[in-house]
């Protein structure tokens, strides 16, 4: 079985510490069998050149210096360049990044503190350690961009290219983008369930932490040492001020029961059989802490004032359902809602 090639792109302005990792890499690769992955590398000197790099290659690791080579015109000047790229990194390519510099103290990684730092005084061995730490998920990660992209292309030869002149004529340049990547991206994610049995796992009923910055149907919310989910319909969220409460429903914990009886989880997955219970799956918080499962329960409610909402729900929010799996909890607390039932009879 041939020996993975992890894909790195070194940002590095000082061509000793370039011609240091060009070394490593290369006694690294002498064993790669032993090691389980060679290393392949490609090198910028600013950050200009590996944003560059980064739009024209496929990387699976980025190992950023802080101090770079600076814009012309600004030379001597101090600069925050490497701090500026893992921004930029993190907002356009789902990479592993690692900084690796003499100033590792400088580096912000306040919104990504998975971002390893090395100190450069204490050589290229951790990096190369956290190298070989990252690869199962950058192979993990690889599979799935080759499957998107297979998805895709079946997606562009056989819907999109046939029908592309409808496209053009029904939204102009500046619109057709967003458009075309939501087709896509709706078309892929039916596809690749349709493929895996229409199978979720999951971990795929969740987005961990919420996307969207505002409120919305499906967000969980820690109110004290409760979990609540939010259930009131989405065009009420969506228009600020248009309703004076917010109403949530309480998620009953059944991880006791998830543990200790398994022989009843598939009637928990149907919702415990019971019309004012829906189920949600475990999940993995943002530290790694698996967190339930859940029955949401319809019959205990409780209405947030709308002045308070910012506040008690938005700031507490740490997960939202996945877009797909909203419908199903709307559609079960509507029916619950709905049902009239029928008065007792007596048995005369």
């Amino acid at each position: 079985m041939a020996v993975p090639s992890l894909q790195v792109l070194l940002v590095e302005d000082q061509e000793a510490n370039i011609d240091a990792w060009k070394d490593k890499a290369a006694s690294h690769n002498a064993d790669a069998e032993v090691k389980g992955f060679r290393v392949e590398t490609l090198f910028a000197q600013s950050a200009a050149q590996a944003q560059q790099l980064l739009d024209e290659h496929k990387f699976d690791a980025v190992v950023v210096d802080l101090r770079l080579n600076p814009d012309e015109g600004k030379e001597g000047i101090p600069n925050d360049d490497g701090n500026a790229l893992m921004k930029h990194v993190a907002a356009m390519h789902p990479v592993a990044m690692a900084v690796y510099s003499g100033q590792r103290q400088e580096a912000d990684i306040t919104e990504f503190p998975q971002v390893e730092t090395f100190d450069r005084g204490n050589g290229l061995v951790p990096v190369f350690d956290w190298l070989a730490k990252q690869l199962v998920m950058v192979m993990q990660l690889r599979g799935t961009r080759q499957a998107i992209e297979r998805e895709t292309a079946r997606i562009f030869f056989r819907s999109i290219w046939p029908r592309w002149t409808h496209w053009t004529k029904s939204a102009n340049g500046a619109e057709l983008g967003d458009t075309l990547a939501r087709h896509v991206v709706a078309h892929v994610h039916d596809s690749m369930l349709y493929s895996g049995g229409e199978i979720a796992h999951p971990e795929e009923t969740y987005f961990v932490p919420p996307l969207k910055d505002r409120l919305d149907t499906g967000d969980l919310v820690r109110l004290a040492d409760d979990l609540w989910i939010v259930v009131s319909p989405r065009c009420d969220l969506a228009n600020a001020g248009k309703v004076p409460t917010v109403l949530i429903a309480h998620c009953k914990d059944i991880a006791a029961d998830w543990v200790s009886k398994p022989k009843e989880k598939a009637s928990m997955i149907q919702h415990g059989k019971a019309p004012k219970w829906h189920f949600l799956p475990p999940i993995l918080d943002g530290a790694g802490r698996k967190l339930g499962p859940w029955y949401v329960e319809f019959s205990h409610l409780r209405a947030v004032p709308a002045a308070d909402v910012a506040t008690d729900l938005t700031a507490n929010r740490f997960a939202s359902l996945a877009p797909q799996f909203v419908p199903s909890l709307v559609e079960r607390f509507g029916a619950y809602f709905s049902r009239i039932g029928t008065p007792n009879l007596s048995s005369d």
